[in-house]
């Protein structure tokens, strides 16, 4: 086992996961909200961005709305929190296929929150185009257009089992472990096949946890562990550069290197 590894093993024997971002406040974001009401200048550049979004694509739709929800529109939010900032359409207007829409549609998304980090009072703007049929699973949900709430915040008491959630995150986390390690021997087939299903688990996971309990559901919330504690985006990094190594022919090993060097800066940091 060489440095890296050893390095990466050891992190994860003494891992203790931050779960602050798992408290509940006592009041919403004071940045964003007063009496309940979101600030004018942040509601007025977040339409701004959206406005904007929406005419480059210049699909044949207007927008139905434009909503804020997730953590910085509730009272779950932390210092991670993104601006979940959904932008409401009628896909069937676009185009009768509607997978074919949603497809684009997320394939535009992807690219914008890749290439894009606005930040606003610290947090970032993340994007989505929501069908005006589907159903928004959150606690709190607020229309930018009408400037009001749509499902009011409600401040709940959650009874979740914490250990259980950092058990799951843990295993999760392990389970990234071995992906590295199949990277760091160089079978960058098997590291890519097995990040790319890991990717895959963490998702259904979430989705069954939200279906079976909501927001507060074991699996969701391990999920944010692993994404506020930098996982989820190492496994991201980990699934990319182990498809870059694997279709390139050329023997500089740059990219094995370039992988190296971002968990060994994550692990000191």
């Amino acid at each position: 086992m060489n440095n890296f590894n050893k390095i990466w093993k050891k992190h994860l024997q003494e891992i203790e996961f931050d779960t602050s971002n798992l408290e509940i406040k006592d009041h919403l974001h004071p940045e964003f909200w007063k009496n309940d009401q979101l600030d004018r200048v942040i509601r007025e550049r977040l339409l701004e961005i959206a406005d904007d979004i929406f005419t480059n694509l210049d699909l044949p739709t207007e927008i139905v709305d434009i909503l804020l929800t997730g953590s910085i529109a509730g009272f779950n939010w932390h210092a991670l929190s993104d601006i979940d900032l959904h932008i409401l359409l009628d896909f069937r207007e676009i185009d009768e296929n509607f997978d074919l829409v949603k497809d684009l549609l997320d394939a535009k998304r992807i690219q914008w929150n890749k290439t894009h980090k606005i930040l606003i009072s610290g947090h970032e703007v993340e994007i989505y185009f929501q069908d005006v049929s589907e159903e928004h699973e959150t606690l709190s949900l607020f229309s930018l257009r009408d400037d009001k709430w749509v499902k009011n915040p409600i401040k709940e008491d959650p009874k979740f089992d914490l250990q259980g959630i950092k058990n799951k995150a843990d295993s999760i986390a392990r389970e990234i472990e071995h992906a590295i390690g199949l990277f760091d021997d160089e079978k960058y087939k098997e590291s890519h096949d097995y990040s790319a299903k890991l990717k895959e688990k963490v998702k259904r996971l979430r989705h069954s946890g939200l279906e079976r309990d909501g927001v507060y559901s074991t699996e969701n919330l391990a999920f944010k562990l692993l994404r506020n504690n930098g996982f989820l985006e190492k496994l991201m990094i980990l699934k990319n550069n182990s498809y870059d190594k694997m279709m390139s022919l050329s023997s500089v090993n740059s990219i094995k290197i370039n992988i190296r060097e971002n968990w060994e800066n994550f692990l000191n940091s």
